[in-house]
């Protein structure tokens, strides 16, 4: 039994040595077969040098024209850096004068259209009411009048009773209240609004961010 497991043994090292020298001679046929029909060509300028590659775009780039490539990532890279310190300054100001977002902006502005909305009802229904509590009030004058008219009559003939100063008082009560609340001119309200309600809306989802640091791979080929 002893002897049977140390040649299965064997036998399993054979073939894993096997395996790993067919691997390594084709990769190495390969090769040979690429550099036997000429070195690779440039991305950049098409031509056949040794190279490098771009271990994101995974491109092939000579020497001359692998700093370019480099320096163009590294300008993107400050690009990206510069954006965010924009996002910085932008959430420091946010942190400190929060009604300056731009939801509270919007809101401001709801708030603003409601206000105009009303003040324009507000003063169209004013001028309904000034034009006709004009004409109403010539109407309680002219009545007023004709108590007035009665009074001095009645004072000046000194024919009056009780029943005569009750009648003049409830003359002058009436003309007291269409005074202040006309019998022709009421206000009501509408059970519908006329201005659109607004509603916020705050979901539980969390805003996350993941940052992923990979790292940079630069294949030589020759």
């Amino acid at each position: 039994m002893m002897l049977y497991v140390k040649i299965k043994e064997e036998e399993t090292a054979i073939f894993v040595f096997f395996f790993i020298f067919l691997f390594t001679y084709q990769h190495l046929n390969i090769h040979r077969m690429a550099t036997a029909t000429g070195k690779i060509r440039c991305v950049i300028c098409n031509k056949g040098k040794s190279t490098l590659r771009c271990g994101g775009c995974l491109k092939e780039f000579c020497f001359n024209h692998w700093e370019p490539h480099r320096q163009q990532l590294n300008k993107q890279f400050d690009e990206i850096e510069i954006n965010r310190d924009l996002f910085r300054q932008s959430l420091t100001e946010q942190t400190e004068q929060p009604y300056n977002h731009i939801l509270i902006k919007q809101i401001n502005k709801w708030e603003q259209n409601s206000i105009k909305i009303i003040e324009q009802t507000a003063e169209e229904l004013r001028q309904v009411v000034l034009k006709n509590i004009n004409e109403y009030t010539h109407q309680l004058e002219k009545k007023l009048n004709e108590l007035t008219n009665q009074l001095r009559q009645s004072r000046h003939e000194n024919d009056f009773n009780e029943i005569n100063l009750r009648q003049f008082q409830e003359e002058l009560d009436k003309l007291t209240k269409e005074l202040t609340k006309p019998s022709n001119i009421s206000i009501r309200e509408d059970s519908t609004p006329f201005i659109s309600k607004i509603y916020v809306e705050v979901s539980s989802k969390c805003v996350t961010c993941s940052l992923i640091n990979e790292n940079l791979t630069i294949y030589r080929k020759l």
